[in-house]
């Protein structure tokens, strides 16, 4: 008995159920079209404020102190003595480094023995000369013979003496201690680098657009070296079928290593009050390119013109300062469509 009530239960419930859910009115689903038509198209914005546009070319290049030599062996031979160290800053002819005395290329002692035979007969002669013991011409010969010994035994001297070619730092020492090298090898490098140079290769689609003094960037580990564009080739290079650009770069701190390779930008373009627009907010149809503008809660198509570009484009025409362009939503909008923020 008590199991047939609640069967009479439950379905009593689920009749007054069935009732109440035909008795509702069905509400009318809306499309999202219906929706932006009564609220509006949700857009962002951005507010056109002129600011500094740039148009940079970049390349790869080796940084270099604006003068650099070699200091190189004369001779060949076993490096007795090295007197310096990377990053010591020298004068011109400060001795880099040596060659022992005896070493066989320099001749140094059989030099050295000729100078001294031809001192002793100098000063002989001149104390000779000086009592009348002999003509002045026979002591200007002497002397000239002294004097070519003293001019080979200086020689001789300087074979066995590295030297600076110029002052500044040294930035590489290619030996070390009783090394044995060959005449003719680089033994150091000698840098200026509170300058540092560089050459990048331009194709001829860009050498149109770079000139000399045009600003420049060069940067390498994070350090950024502004400069300026010195020199630019009149002539395709055939090895490279490319222009030379020279570029000099300010390094007063000498941050930067000669050698290294840097990042190089040079601005071919720059103005310092534009209407920039990204690319992708600028549109185009048959009639040219054009964007949509916030006004009045509506978009508003508007055409423009446009200049130079880097990713953005530069407006020359068509805007001005204190429009909104439409950024999110633009491919949604129509011109006089109803939107809101």
């Amino acid at each position: 008995m008590r199991r047939n009530f609640k069967i009479a239960l439950l379905l009593a419930a689920t009749a007054t159920l069935m009732l109440g859910c035909g008795s509702k009115e069905v509400e009318e689903t809306k499309n999202i079209d219906q929706i932006y038509a009564e609220q509006g198209i949700p857009v962002e914005v951005a507010e056109i404020q002129p600011t500094e546009f740039q148009v940079k070319l970049p390349y790869t290049a080796k940084l270099t102190g604006l003068r650099q030599s070699f200091a190189s062996a004369m001779i060949g031979g076993r490096i007795e003595h090295i007197y310096v160290k990377v990053g010591d800053y020298v004068q011109k002819d400060q001795i880099l480094m040596s060659f022992p005395e005896d070493a066989p290329s320099g001749q140094y002692k059989q030099v050295k023995a000729g100078l001294d035979i031809a001192e002793a007969t100098y000063n002989r002669m001149s104390s000779l000369y000086e009592i009348g013991g002999i003509s002045k011409q026979d002591l200007d010969q002497v002397e000239a013979q002294y004097k070519v010994a003293l001019a080979n035994f200086d020689a001789a001297s300087q074979m066995l003496k590295v030297r600076a070619p110029i002052t500044g730092y040294v930035t590489n020492v290619a030996v070390r201690e009783t090394d044995g090298v060959k005449a003719e090898k680089v033994l150091a490098t000698i840098s200026q680098t509170k300058k540092m140079k560089a050459k990048a290769w331009v194709t001829e689609d860009e050498i149109c657009n770079v000139n000399t003094g045009m600003a420049a960037t060069a940067t390498w580990n994070g350090m950024t070296l502004t400069g300026r564009v010195t020199e630019v080739g009149m002539a395709m290079d055939p090895g490279t079928n490319a222009f030379a650009v020279n570029m000099e770069f300010d390094n007063a701190d000498n941050m930067c290593k000669s050698g290294v390779m840097a990042d190089i930008s040079i601005v071919s373009y720059s103005n310092k009050s534009a209407f920039i627009i990204e690319r992708k907010n600028v549109l185009k149809d048959a009639t040219g390119n054009y964007v949509y503008l916030l006004k009045d809660a509506k978009a508003v198509k508007q055409y423009v013109t446009t200049g130079q570009e880097n990713g953005s484009f530069e407006i020359t025409s068509g805007v001005v300062a204190g429009d909104n362009v439409i950024t999110e939503g633009l491919h949604l909008v129509y011109d006089g469509a109803k939107v809101k923020l």
